[in-house]
C-alpha cells in the first residue's frame, strides 16, 4: 500500500513540473513575440490581483477603480440581485392575475435591493397561488368539504370522511340539526359551533 502511494506522489510530482515547465516555456514564447494581442494574459502576474479588473477596464473604464475581489464581488451580488428579480416575477405571475402587482412588486425588488423589499413582499403576497384558489372554488361548486382532521375534500352529504373516518357533521346545540363541522354557525339557526 505505502509503495502505491508513493508511485502516484511521484507521478503527480512529475507531472506538476512537466506541465509548470511548459507553462513557462510557452509563457516566455508568448513574451517574446513581437506583439501579443490583448486577449492574452500573461500566466506569471495572475497572483497579482488587478489582471482582470485592468482587462475589463480597457473596454469598460468605470472598473479601473476596482480590485478583482471587489469586481468579483459586485457580479456575484448582480447574479443574486437579476435571479431574486425573475424569482419574484414568476412567484407574482403565479400568484396574482394583476399586472399591476407583478410590476409593482417587480419594479420596487430592482429599486430597493432585495435586502429592504423581499421580506416585505414575502409578507404581503398572497397566500395561495392562482391554482390553488381554482381548486377550491370547483369543490366549493361541487359542494365538496374538508376533513378538519386529513384535510381530505368529502361530499358534503356524508357524514364520516372517506379516508380517516373522522366525523364530519355535528349537532347543533339549539335547533339540534346536523350540519358540517367545518361550518363556524349553524346554518339554520345561527347558533356558533362551539366544538
Amino acid at each position: 500500500m505505502e509503495e502505491l502511494t508513493w508511485v502516484i506522489e511521484e507521478a503527480l510530482s512529475w507531472l506538476v513540473s512537466t506541465w509548470k515547465n511548459e507553462i513557462l516555456t510557452t509563457v516566455n514564447v508568448v513574451q517574446e513575440a513581437p506583439k501579443t494581442p490583448d486577449l492574452i494574459l500573461n500566466v506569471q502576474n495572475l497572483d497579482t490581483g488587478s489582471t482582470v479588473t485592468s482587462f475589463i477596464s480597457q473596454y469598460i473604464p468605470f472598473f479601473s477603480q476596482y480590485t478583482d475581489t471587489e469586481f468579483f464581488f459586485f457580479c456575484f451580488v448582480a447574479i443574486i440581485w437579476i435571479m431574486v428579480v425573475v424569482w419574484v416575477l414568476r412567484d407574482s405571475t403565479a400568484r396574482s392575475n394583476s399586472w399591476f402587482y407583478q410590476f409593482i412588486s417587480v419594479l420596487l425588488i430592482v429599486l430597493l435591493t432585495p435586502i429592504f423589499w423581499l421580506p416585505i413582499y414575502l409578507a404581503f403576497r398572497p397566500l395561495v397561488y392562482k391554482w390553488e384558489r381554482r381548486l377550491w372554488r370547483e369543490a366549493l361548486e361541487l359542494d365538496l368539504c374538508e376533513c378538519r382532521h386529513c384535510w381530505a375534500l368529502n361530499k358534503e352529504s356524508t357524514r364520516m370522511c372517506v379516508w380517516c373516518g373522522e366525523c364530519l357533521t355535528v349537532e347543533c346545540k339549539e335547533c339540534h340539526k346536523e350540519y358540517n363541522n367545518s361550518y363556524s354557525y349553524c346554518p339554520n339557526c345561527w347558533a356558533p359551533n362551539l366544538e
